[in-house]
């Protein structure tokens, strides 16, 4: 066997090793679930309704004896605050399993039995299998160890080993030469350290500006909620389309705990990655590096919503997948790429299509010169193989409900969403200045026109075959396919917030359009001058609107930038003490907010297997409550729940009905939409209390009729549904 067969085996097996570890470690607490913390509370001599009433109190759930006077509890709240009322509470006498001088649950506390999972086995299963990730991690160093040794750049014989030998036989020469060594492999590699930077300052930059996730944003988190408190996705809930994005979620809660600290690492590395990918493509296809960190630079301030972070990571990784694909449309490099249309499939369906649309095209054009059958053939091949990666899941969905019904319910929401936020009108200018009215519309017409603009580029190039680079016209071909696709799918109502959902294609399309004036040299100096001329204005322009329709003031100001390294080091501290908060520490909407009380009321009243029924656009309210919601959709809102079919809703929620209903936001629009919910609300409800909402009218609180309460809550007066509370998860 060849040193390279040899090589190229040991690091394939390392890295499958490593891929198989990692797969196992972030399997077991999906497949066996994840032990929550429990702490040890010794009471003083008091009575044991006093005993219950102040576990009520100090929120603490699933009590178990241990005798005497000592129980066992998990904490609802563990939360410093909540963890010192316990240890200073009167009735309590000592505690163990919280730090004394932190208030934090103690490194290694007392644990309840691994809960969650998707099987329901033996205790040692889960350390067996995390035995087996540490042995495959193991077999993994020592194969990509051997795979560095043996490795054509630094095996025996190498230059690169040459090269040391030398090195160490000198040293005073190789410290002498070093800074000049290093400035050389800086500028050989200048692209590779603009991607790691423009990586590392949108991270930086979403930290800094974060001030907490809308209340759109918990639409994913309230499916990945509802699959970790036991319901199966397409069985026991409608999927709208996004499976990966929640169960992404669902795996970093299960992981990493449900701070918001795990959901905003998850959206800050989408967007790093989306901006260092856009960074790489850009500098291709631009020919420089200063036009394509200015179209980076205006995706990254452009600021779309944190849920958009999907958008951001599909569209530029796929567009440096296309780069590549383009080059040489290799077999190898078409299954990575059907592996990058299933995962873009699985994040978000119409991602999956456009992309997928834009690699056919992309395909077909780089084998065109191999005559047309073949060029149909490598397409053919991208689809089946793209088929094969989503047979699993086209699987799953077959065995829990169907395709046809899944479709069905998919399609329905997408009308809903589309009748909900189609354009009805075509953004126009109105008066001077750069107004927000005149920003949209700037964007919008730029947006599609910069398609147009690369297809006539690229479209003269290709007949005058003055390619700039191998793979030029694949590239354009499918970058103008995939923009305008995106525009078309995206750029919709509230432009100010649609718009920056589109950003990635159409700064891509910008790099390769000023590519054509600022890059090449023109015949007519005076013509290409007069038209640089005219991109400094439109950049200008571009830079204007978007530092209007994304308030750059504001996040300026939010990163608190002006006050120097002090301001950063205390804006540092807030991000910190925010992400550190559970959900619940965050508020979202102004309806949440008001629903505080309620929330850690049904931390002590109900059970984590109780459901809610939201009549309004607030998935929010879900999360921050830990509990599922009842019927098939998140919330009865615009497109969430189908209004076509909820007599199949009104079905699921008859066999499994909510504790609770919490009518909110516009109340005539879910009458006029959910006609047979509300006729159920009102025969099987009764309302137990109004919570005034500050400027929004106020939430009506329904209850079940038929669940009896077994008793009172202190706090507020409502009933209570169990003596013994399980956590939530906010």
């Amino acid at each position: 066997m060849s040193p390279r067969n040899t090589w190229n085996r040991l690091l394939a097996g390392g890295v499958a090793s490593a891929l198989s570890a990692g797969v196992l470690l972030a399997l077991i607490p999906i497949l066996f679930g994840r032990p929550l913390p429990m702490i040890r509370v010794d009471w003083r001599n008091i009575s044991e309704p006093d005993r219950i009433g102040a576990e009520q109190r100090l929120q603490l759930s699933e009590p178990a004896p241990i005798g005497g006077r000592a129980w066992y509890y998990v904490p609802l709240d563990t939360s410093p605050q909540a963890l010192l009322a316990v240890v200073t509470d009167p009735a309590v006498e000592d505690t163990r399993g919280i730090d004394r001088r932190t208030f934090q649950i103690t490194d290694s506390p007392a644990l309840t039995p691994r809960r969650g999972g998707l099987l329901a086995g033996p205790r040692w299963m889960a350390g067996g299998t995390r035995l087996l990730a540490y042995a495959l991690a193991g077999l993994s160093a020592l194969l990509m160890l051997s795979a560095l040794l043996s490795s054509p750049r630094l095996g025996p014989g190498s230059t690169a080993r040459t090269r040391m030998a030398g090195r160490l036989r000198d040293p005073a020469g190789t410290l002498r030469t070093l800074p000049h060594t290093l400035g050389a492999g800086l500028r050989q590699h200048t692209t590779a350290v603009a991607v790691i930077l423009v990586f590392l300052a949108t991270v930086a930059w979403r930290f800094l500006t974060f001030t907490g996730f809308t209340n759109d944003h918990y639409a994913h988190l309230a499916l990945a909620q509802q699959m970790l408190l036991g319901d199966r996705p397409i069985r026991d809930f409608a999927d709208p389309g996004w499976p990966l994005t929640y169960l992404l979620t669902a795996a970093g809660w299960l992981l990493a705990g449900n701070s918001m600290a795990t959901e905003w690492t998850i959206t800050a590395l989408g967007f790093g990655i989306g901006a260092a990918c856009t960074v790489a493509v850009a500098r291709q296809l631009s020919g420089s590096l200063t036009i394509a960190l200015l179209v980076t630079t205006f995706e990254v301030l452009i600021y779309p919503r944190s849920y958009s972070y999907p958008k951001m990571l599909v569209y530029g990784a796929f567009a440096w997948i296309i780069l590549g694909l383009a080059r040489r449309p290799s077999t190898r490099r078409i299954v990575l790429t059907a592996l990058a249309i299933a995962i873009a499939f699985l994040l978000r369906h119409d991602h999956g299509l456009f992309v997928g649309a834009a690699a056919a095209a992309c395909v077909f054009l780089a084998t065109r010169s191999q005559g047309w059958r073949d060029a149909v053939r490598r397409v053919t091949q991208l689809t089946a193989i793209t088929a094969a990666f989503l047979l699993p899941w086209i699987l799953f969905v077959s065995f829990n409900g169907g395709l046809l019904a899944y479709f069905e319910a998919g399609l329905d929401y997408s009308r809903g969403e589309a009748a909900a936020t189609a354009l009805t009108s075509l953004p126009g200018f109105q008066g001077g200045g750069m107004t927000t009215m005149n920003a949209n519309a700037w964007l919008f017409w730029l947006f599609w026109s910069l398609p147009v603009l690369a297809g006539v580029i690229v479209w003269r190039r290709a007949r005058g075959h003055r390619e700039q680079w191998v793979g030029e016209l694949p590239t354009v071909v499918a970058l103008v396919i995939m923009s305008v696709l995106v525009n078309g799918s995206f750029i919709r109502q509230a432009l100010e917030v649609r718009i920056p959902d589109a950003v990635v294609p159409a700064v891509l399309l910008a790099a390769y359009a000023l590519r054509a004036c600022w890059t090449n040299l023109w015949r007519q100096r005076g013509l290409q001058w007069a038209v640089r001329f005219v991109t400094i204005a439109g950049v200008v322009v571009s830079g204007a609107a978007v530092s209007q329709i994304s308030v750059v003031a504001d996040q300026y100001d939010n990163a608190m930038i002006s006050r120097g390294l002090s301001g950063i080091r205390i804006r540092t501290s807030e991000v910190i003490e925010l992400l550190r908060r559970s959900h619940r520490g965050d508020t979202p909407s102004r309806y949440s907010a008001a629903l505080a009380p309620f929330f850690d009321y049904l931390d002590r009243c109900s059970s984590q297997s109780d459901r809610l029924i939201v009549t309004g656009e607030f998935p929010d309210v879900l999360v921050l409550a830990g509990r599922r919601f009842a019927g098939d959709g998140v919330v009865f809102g615009a497109w969430y729940s189908s209004s076509v079919h909820q007599d199949r809703t009104l079905a699921q929620i008859e066999e499994d009905p909510a504790l609770f209903a919490l009518h909110m936001g516009d109340y005539s629009t879910f009458q006029e939409r959910f006609n047979l919910i509300d006729q159920y609300l009102n025969r099987e409800y009764d309302e137990m209390a109004e919570v005034a909402v500050p400027e929004a009218g106020t939430i009506r609180i329904l209850k079940l009729r038929r669940r009896a309460p077994v008793g009172t809550d202190a706090a507020t007066g409502w009933p209570c549904f169990t003596t013994r509370p399980t956590p939530s998860r906010p």
